[in-house]
């Protein structure tokens, strides 16, 4: 049961802001200052109402994201990279690889319907 309360606020805005930011803005401190909280703040609401850190937060939605593009389009891996807000195609492919132990290539191979 998630109770009404102040920290269910600050993850709903952290979830709104998330949503329109997390192409450019993928660093915790960003979002507390837009919510106007410090980063411990922010991260006891998140751990507490949704058992994850904020970083843990923004890698789901980035990866949500990745892997639809991936799995949807024939975007090549570079322009997905770009896409996502990396300025370098290979910290994209170690960012995916780090998250999902695919490389975007292995991803795309398995879960393109052919």
């Amino acid at each position: 049961d998630i109770k009404k309360g102040v920290e269910l606020d600050y993850i709903m805005l952290f979830k709104d802001l998330l949503e329109t930011g997390f192409k450019s803005q993928k660093q915790v401190n960003y979002y507390a200052k837009e919510i106007n909280i410090t980063e411990k703040r922010l991260n006891q609401a998140t751990t507490k109402v949704l058992g994850k850190t904020p970083k843990e937060i923004i890698d789901d939605r980035i990866m949500l994201e990745a892997k639809r593009i991936l799995a949807h389009t024939t975007e090549s891996i570079k322009e997905i990279g770009y896409d996502l807000g990396f300025e370098e195609p290979t910290n994209f492919i170690k960012y995916f690889k780090k998250h999902s132990k695919l490389t975007p290539t292995e991803f795309r191979e398995k879960h393109t319907l052919a």
